[in-house]
């Protein structure tokens, strides 16, 4: 529950709006908004501090290091915008036919890689197949090429792009309610506020987390909270590797040979109530994709494995 604070300065009086919020067992942190020099706006500021929660690290420095490692590793021989078509170009293809294939797309990887050079697949496809494909493209090329800021804008213009000819309500918020395996996302009247949270989250996140954390918290949220009929898998894959992308990272890639495990984690998540394991998750993924930018003549010592 949130409480008024008064401070006196200069004979002045000041308001703010504090809340107490429990960062872990037995721990918990004030937060503060400054609503100002009368209540007018105290009904603004009760809204926007139950926005706020506490952030928490949980990657170690030591995984944050090798990270950082592999970064610097790769950008000697990468830049991470549009020419990573040329240099990655295996890579990209194969992320958007791992991703596909998770939602059950029946594209094989040839034929992902056909459809995106503009060749005719050697198999016959549903044309909703072959636009799931092409829309995965579009919207790579279109994350690259963005500026802007990471709002809800963007989540609603990649999903259009996402589902284009594919889904009636592309671009559209869910009005009905959905189920995901045995995981029953928040009801649609609750999807708005909760996408609130979720930006409010991430500009206070963004300013803490490191990019690999912020990136990966963004895929778990974003996919927890359903925010639309179908697409969201891929989306938050696709806004965690924007994301990384902006920070100068390279591309996550969770392969379709593994998604029982990705599946496993997600519903670990759900059971347990904590994010830590499918951070964990990622970053062995992370690690294992780009192992050989590791082994490399480095300031950390052979003992420096990953965890």
């Amino acid at each position: 529950m949130s409480y008024i604070e008064k401070k006196k300065v200069s004979g002045k009086e000041y308001f703010y709006l504090s809340k107490n919020v429990r960062v872990s067992k037995g721990k918990w942190k004030k937060i503060r908004k400054y609503i100002g020099t009368d209540l007018a706006n105290l009904a603004e500021a009760e809204k926007e501090i139950e926005l706020i929660q506490p952030i928490k690290r949980l990657l170690t420095s030591k995984q944050i290091k090798l990270i950082e490692l592999l970064k610097t590793n790769y950008l000697k021989k990468h830049k991470i915008d549009k020419t990573l078509w040329k240099t990655e170009k295996e890579q990209i293809i194969s992320f958007i036919y791992n991703t596909n294939a998770i939602e059950g797309v029946p594209v094989s990887y040839e034929d992902t890689k056909d459809i995106i050079e503009g060749k005719k697949p050697k198999t016959k496809y549903a044309k909703r197949d072959i636009k799931e494909v092409q829309n995965m493209k579009e919207c790579i090329d279109f994350l690259f090429d963005y500026k802007g800021e990471f709002n809800q804008n963007l989540l609603l213009k990649l999903h259009a792009i996402e589902m284009k000819e594919v889904h009636p309500e592309a671009g559209e918020i869910r009005t009905k309610q959905n189920i995901v395996g045995n995981y029953l996302p928040p009801r649609p009247e609750k999807v708005p506020a909760e996408l609130g949270k979720f930006f409010a989250w991430f500009k206070q996140a963004e300013n803490i987390l490191h990019p690999f954390e912020l990136a990966g918290l963004a895929h778990l949220k974003i996919a927890r909270i359903h925010p639309f009929m179908d697409g969201n898998g891929r989306l938050s894959r696709l806004l965690m590797n924007h994301i990384l992308f902006k920070n100068n990272y390279p591309l996550l890639n969770i392969y379709n040979s593994e998604k029982m495990l990705y599946y496993l984690v997600l519903k670990e998540v759900d059971a347990k109530k904590k994010e830590r394991p499918f951070i964990k998750y990622l970053y062995q993924v992370y690690i294992n994709q780009y192992r050989k930018y590791l082994i490399q003549k480095s300031e950390l010592n052979e003992k420096n494995t990953p965890d």
